[in-house]
């Protein structure tokens, strides 16, 4: 198209503007990711130095994964290398194994991560584009507005292999229930994480310090020294609450209530089969000692997700009724009990079950959220459909609406 705006000039060119879909979809993703930084970075601990800057890390990491996105940067359109992550992974065992023994070579440990840091954006980039794949196949792409019949994956996979921010998380002592988490720095010695529970506990408050393997940030935030399918779970859990951030479910976050187990476990279920579909297009036989995990421990003597949920009930029914010393007591007292038959956990407290019990599809938690998820899985079978039923699900009744409509039909059979 031509415009002459002045008689004697020589003519403009004028062209419709054409953006590339995918950079645009990079660049909405982007701004999407730093707002939902400056989110979580409120929730931080006011102690001296212990600050987690969410904001600070999504800054430095957007810029080249935007660019890397827009095509400006290492290749972030390929499936990378698949002998990268063989590598990777590899690493990350020989690491782990090191770190088993009395006395690990710090120098060693250090020089394996830095030749394992090489090959950390192809994984990643490997990763993502398997996940975009499982997406695709199970349906779950959207129409790129403005661009016709193009269908995207939204949000864009996109992860960052790291070591995750800790988290302090507080319950009142006379039940258990999640009030207030806070995001702590990743290199906390284990004195600074007993001071902050100290200076986090009351008569009427405990808290306690996890370590979590990711965080839905944008990137999301992935455990860099974990196993291929502790990884890829987590990649794939996380991506799943990108998605919901856009739909009803994921917008209740933080609401109270039964939101965020409805929303963790949602992500614990789709992403689950999600992962189990890349290992269906994908296999990937890594040796056992090569495949990111630590060498294998003694067998414990009990099983663990008995015993925990037998624990859970049982500090539930104390709490009911008011015997809140007692709850304590017995969850220390079990506490030694895993110890002694080999399965080790630093403290028990109402804390502990208020973090872990929040995905309901776990044996720390109580809540019949989990078995009535698991069983839309069940009756549906088809991730792609799980999640676009599950999105509009906002609250405990919805789910036992959807549940009795899905039974009704006989969905699954």
């Amino acid at each position: 198209m031509q415009s002459s705006s002045h008689r004697g000039h020589e003519p403009v060119l004028l062209h419709a503007w054409s953006p590339n879909p995918w950079a645009l979809v990079a660049i909405t993703a982007g701004v999407a990711g730093v707002l939902l930084g400056l989110l979580l970075s409120l929730f931080a601990f006011s102690g001296p130095g212990y600050r987690y800057h969410l904001w600070r890390w999504e800054a430095e990491t957007l810029t080249s994964n935007l660019f890397t996105r827009i095509g400006i940067g290492p290749d972030g359109a390929g499936e990378g290398q698949p002998e990268a992550l063989q590598r990777y992974f590899a690493l990350t065992s020989r690491v782990r194994a090191e770190l088993e023994l009395p006395e690990p070579d710090r120098t060693l440990i250090d020089t394996l991560i830095s030749e394992r840091a090489a090959y950390e954006n192809d994984v990643e980039r490997l990763i993502e584009h398997r996940i975009g794949d499982a997406i695709q196949q199970a349906g779950l792409q959207e129409p790129l507005p403005l661009f016709g019949q193009v269908k995207v994956t939204w949000p864009p996979v996109d992860i960052e292999l790291t070591s995750p921010p800790r988290l302090l998380v507080r319950s009142p002592r006379d039940r258990i229930e999640r009030k207030g988490d806070t995001l702590l720095k990743n290199d906390l010695t284990l004195r600074q994480i007993e001071e902050i529970e100290r200076e986090t506990t009351s008569d009427t408050t405990v808290s306690l310090v996890v370590s979590i393997g990711g965080l839905a940030a944008y990137p999301a935030i992935v455990r860099d020294d974990r196993s291929y399918d502790a990884l890829l779970d987590t990649s794939a859990h996380e991506w799943v609450h990108h998605y919901l951030a856009f739909h009803p479910l994921g917008q209740k976050w933080g609401d109270g209530g039964d939101s965020e187990t409805l929303n963790e476990t949602t992500a614990s279920v789709a992403g689950r089969e999600l992962a189990n579909l890349v290992r269906g297009a994908h296999p990937e036989p890594l040796p056992a000692d090569a495949d990111g995990r630590a060498p294998a421990a003694p067998p414990a003597t009990i099983d663990y997700n008995e015993e925990m949920r037998r624990l859970r009930l049982e500090v539930d029914a104390l709490l009911a009724g008011g015997r809140v010393e007692e709850a304590e007591r017995t969850m220390e007292e079990r506490r030694l009990f895993f110890a002694e038959n080999g399965i080790y956990i630093r403290k028990i407290n109402q804390a502990f079950f208020a973090f872990y019990g929040t995905y309901a599809d776990g044996p720390a938690s109580s809540n019949p959220i989990g078995p009535k998820i698991e069983r839309v899985w069940e009756l549906t079978r088809d991730v792609g459909q799980f999640l676009r039923l599950m999105r509009n699900v906002e609250t405990a009744r919805e789910l036992d609406d959807l549940l009795s409509r899905l039974e009704a039909t006989g969905a699954g059979k």
